[in-house]
């Protein structure tokens, strides 16, 4: 039996589905027979521990008396994805599965995961990244050189949250200066009209890695996977395998391997495209910590690789330890 303390809920507009996150986890520890304590991390910065809740030091403190193995995060998102949560793990040495701090912060910022792509010449649709002392913008600029519709993205945000689709100037400036104002960072990026896929990579337990079969995105209503449409039952179609060429699938997963290792991730990652009007992939993000909801993209990878949930959380649990 390993004693995992497993860390939810966070600052970030993803708090709630961390939270689901952490109930379907919390079930397949159990199931597997593990010791369990909880650390919530809640919306006003303060810490509940095993149900008693406190001050974010006092949590931390009680955390590092608790003597587990190793923890599980089940965030997403600011606070558990942007390399917090993982350097205050590093600095109580507990283990933990998924990426350490440099690759969670740089995988976390939009605009600078896309340098990171564009160095190593993957293949990302045109943008330009905007800070807020960068104001006055010249927004009729950017949609002459960008054309429109265009995407605007804050820095980081996940699960779709602080994404919009722009297309008019008009809602550009309006949506775009409103964005760049709750900020640090906001990439203006050319709308993929295209198929959307993810592609999951997961590593083995002797250090190599999988991808795992590619995830076809289709929602049934929404102009993109925008929130709703990722955690509202039956309003997005998620296939998997992909009804796509052999060719195809082994080019997305070629592009979601040297996106994990350009980005320097461990054991997780989840890469997402989308297509232009060719059909040709572009990608868009990488997830460091990938949702673990019932509804979830990576569960279903895994399922279609030989995978069980309980399967899958097992071996990020084993990965974790072999730190």
């Amino acid at each position: 039996m390993v004693r995992v303390v497993l860390i939810a809920g966070g600052r970030s507009g993803e708090f709630d589905i961390s939270l689901k996150s952490s109930s379907a986890v919390s079930a397949a520890l159990e199931r597997l027979g593990h010791g369990i304590d909880e650390l919530v991390l809640t919306r006003d910065g303060r810490t509940i521990f095993n149900g008693k809740t406190m001050s974010l030091a006092e949590g931390f403190q009680q955390l590092e008396q608790a003597n587990v193995d190793c923890a599980f995060i089940a965030m997403h998102g600011e606070d558990g994805e942007d390399g917090r949560i993982q350097g205050a793990l590093d600095l109580l040495n507990i283990p933990y599965q998924g990426c350490g701090v440099t690759a969670s912060a740089v995988a976390m910022d939009k605009g600078i995961t896309k340098l990171h792509y564009r160095e190593a010449e993957l293949p990302i649709a045109d943008d330009v990244t905007l800070r807020p002392n960068d104001a006055p913008i010249d927004w009729n600029k950017i949609q002459t050189t960008l054309g429109l519709p265009l995407v605007l993205k804050t820095a980081k945000s996940g699960s779709s949250v602080g994404v919009e689709v722009v297309d008019t100037l008009d809602d550009l400036q309006e949506r775009g200066n409103a964005l760049l104002n709750a900020t640090t960072s906001l990439v203006v990026e050319t709308w993929l009209p295209g198929r959307e896929f993810t592609a999951a990579i997961l590593e083995e337990d002797d250090g190599s890695l999988s991808a795992l079969p590619i995830v076809e995105i289709r929602p049934t209503s929404a102009r993109f996977f925008d929130y709703e449409a990722k955690y509202t039952p039956g309003a997005t179609d998620e296939i998997c395998p992909a009804p796509i060429s052999d060719d195809f699938a082994k080019e997305l997963q070629q592009l979601g391997l040297r996106a994990h290792r350009v980005l320097g991730c461990r054991h997780i990652s989840r890469t997402d495209f989308k297509c232009d009007a060719n059909g040709r992939p572009f990608l868009l993000e990488t997830n460091t910590l990938p949702g673990l909801t019932p509804m979830s993209l990576l569960p279903k990878a895994a399922e279609a690789h030989g995978l069980t949930f309980d399967a899958l959380i097992s071996r990020l649990l084993s990965l974790s330890l072999r730190r």
